[in-house]
């Protein structure tokens, strides 16, 4: 599960301008892809979507259940980086058989006293 960036400079709404990005002007999408490179689904960024994002689950989050709806109870494993994933995820997808490893960031919503930084 990653985010691309594609380079274009032809006219639509969804383009989007990064101005510190080499590819100033592109296209977002969100990729699930097999080890090899196979794209299972693919999802354009259309802006923001405030319809996908509810109380309970964020916008990345219902991304993510969006591209993995073809692939439940078949027991994959999903990979992510921290933009992606969550506990709350973690646990959605865990229901759905789904294994799903990624980084994450200490101060993440949800996250464990567990998992905050330590001094040594």
């Amino acid at each position: 599960m990653d985010e691309v960036i594609v380079k274009f400079k032809g006219r639509v709404i969804f383009r989007q301008y990064i101005q510190k990005k080499r590819k100033r002007f592109n296209i977002k999408m969100y990729k699930l892809c097999d080890k090899s490179g196979y794209t299972f689904d693919m999802r354009v960024y259309l802006g923001k979507e405030s319809h996908s994002a509810t109380y309970d689950m964020s916008a990345a989050h219902a991304t993510v259940r969006h591209l993995t709806c073809r692939i439940e109870d078949l027991e994959h494993k999903i990979f992510m980086n921290y933009f992606f994933s969550s506990p709350r995820l973690s646990d959605d997808l865990d229901r759905c058989k789904i294994n799903a490893r990624g980084t994450v960031r200490p101060n993440r919503e949800d996250m464990s006293c567990a998992f905050e930084p330590k001094q040594l």
